[in-house]
């Protein structure tokens, strides 16, 4: 669907302007959906993989977000992807789970 070639768009656009970025957080301007930040998402591991990432997506009144964190981020300064998104997905009145390289919610 055009929706997540535009997300996948947008996403490899922030790669390309941030590849040596330690973490890239940002809302989406594209109205999306938690298939399209996946997409995206797989596209960012290879491209950047030391960076950590939270992607939000909002579509009329659904929000998604994904969590991706290298494995050295994970292991090395004990950031957990599922713990990322809890800090404030609660604001969101959103539900979220994963694990410690991955995680995403929505609300």
């Amino acid at each position: 669907s055009s929706g997540i070639n535009a997300e996948y768009g947008e996403i490899a656009s922030l790669i390309a302007k941030n590849k040596d970025a330690p973490i890239i957080i940002e809302v989406l301007k594209t109205k999306g959906t938690s298939k399209g930040i996946s997409e995206g998402l797989k596209t960012m591991r290879k491209k950047a993989p030391e960076t950590a990432a939270v992607i939000f997506a909002v579509n009329d009144d659904d929000v998604f977000f994904h969590c991706l964190v290298p494995k050295k981020l994970s292991s090395g300064m004990s950031l957990r992807a599922d713990e990322w998104l809890a800090t404030f997905s609660g604001l969101l009145s959103a539900k979220c789970g994963g694990k410690d390289l991955y995680a995403q919610g929505s609300g």
